[in-house]
């Protein structure tokens, strides 16, 4: 039996000014994109140094891909360095007096010593370039907005290359507008990198756009079921709905990422990005097997799109067969041939002024960012 990729049961019993928190949590994911939800002071935070080995439980099992990084019984308490995972934290924690440069290249440094102003690092270089922060190279902290310091920290992560992403409310510091743009930079920079990721919040629209699962914590418990306004939720739930199974029909190989192209039965394709290291340990080759996973909360409908340029690679036309409405949103369904169908999720608004009805043409748009390659068993 393979072991869960995310494994925690712990309990730490914490005391200040003659208040007494308890913190008693377990689950087991296997999630690539896992979500602890929960209001503020429900333990998110505690639990997440915990697995990061920045807080050592009272009692209890960590373990990640079966690698066991805290266990009381056995008496093995893995230091946080190494633990290889990435955090990042929810003030980004970086050094004032060091350019973004520096920052960057001290995530690789485990000397006692600043690194030099202008380090020389091909590791730092690529993830200048990646996160777009080449032309910033040379700026202190406090000369970036809110969302270069988050790229800065996140870049800072990255750099030493580590096996999973562990982030304490990385959106709670950027005002509106600027969280919806990081939130689908850093959706589409990890499904390029296919990293794990474990995320913290207390904010919906990041189960929304991140959660494969959801844990829900509440006074330092897991709560075994969901918070008001999601009943009828699991607490460990998919959002992974739609899986469109084909055959590989192109592979365009990238430096880093390979562009993969899936043949669906009804004559349309879909187009994905995954990391060369993950096309070749799928055995992507053109005539294989393979499915796409969407959530239904990466989808957009469109009923006309006219002559409009669009950056979403992939265009399933198709019937609308179902509508679900909510209390706040519906579900809208699309056939689009070959047995298979397209689930997708808008505001109940938007369904009306799109005139959304069964049998009316629609067409499911998604980015090959947001997909998810994998093969049968």
């Amino acid at each position: 039996m393979t072991a869960a990729r995310w494994d925690v049961s712990l309990r730490k019993s914490l005391a200040s000014g003659g208040h007494r928190f308890e913190l008693d949590v377990a689950f087991a994911s296997d999630a690539t994109r896992l979500v602890l939800f929960g209001p503020s002071g429900a333990g998110k935070s505690l639990t997440l140094k915990a697995i990061a080995g920045l807080l050592r439980p009272d009692s209890g099992r960590i373990a990640f891909a079966g690698d066991a990084l805290f266990d009381s019984k056995a008496g093995v308490d893995v230091p946080a360095g190494d633990r290889h995972f990435g955090y990042l934290f929810q003030e980004y924690a970086l050094f004032p007096h060091l350019t973004v440069r520096q920052n960057i290249a001290f995530g690789l440094d485990k000397g006692l010593f600043n690194p030099r102003r202008r380090v020389v690092s091909a590791a730092v270089d690529r993830w200048l370039e990646a996160l777009e922060l080449t032309s910033l190279d040379d700026r202190y902290p406090d000369q970036l907005s809110g969302g270069q310091r988050q790229r800065t920290a996140l870049a800072r992560t990255l750099a030493a290359e580590p096996r999973a992403l562990l982030l304490d409310e990385p959106f709670a510091a950027l005002d509106a507008p600027l969280r919806l743009k990081m939130r689908d930079e850093l959706r589409e920079l990890q499904a390029r990198l296919a990293l794990p990721m474990l995320l913290i919040t207390h904010d919906e629209a990041d189960i929304e756009a991140f959660a494969d699962e959801v844990v829900y914590l509440d006074a330092g418990l897991r709560n075994d079921g969901p918070p008001p306004g999601h009943e009828g939720e699991s607490d460990m739930k998919t959002s992974a709905r739609n899986q469109l199974s084909g055959t590989v029909s192109a592979v365009k190989p990238g430096a880093v990422n390979d562009e993969i192209e899936i043949a669906l039965p009804g004559g349309q394709r879909i187009v994905a990005v995954v990391t060369h290291e993950s096309a070749t340990s799928l055995g992507l080759v053109v005539g294989a097997a393979a499915f796409a996973l969407v959530k239904a909360s990466s989808v957009v409908v469109a009923t006309d799109l006219g002559s409009a340029r669009l950056s979403a690679r992939n265009q399933l036309a198709g019937t609308v067969s179902r509508l679900q409405p909510g209390t706040v949103n519906t579900e809208v369904v699309i056939d689009i041939g070959g047995g298979m169908s397209v689930a997708a999720i808008v505001t109940r608004g938007s369904a009306v002024s799109l005139g959304l009805a069964a049998g009316a043409s629609a067409t499911a748009l998604f980015k090959a960012s947001s997909v998810i390659v994998g093969v049968p068993g």
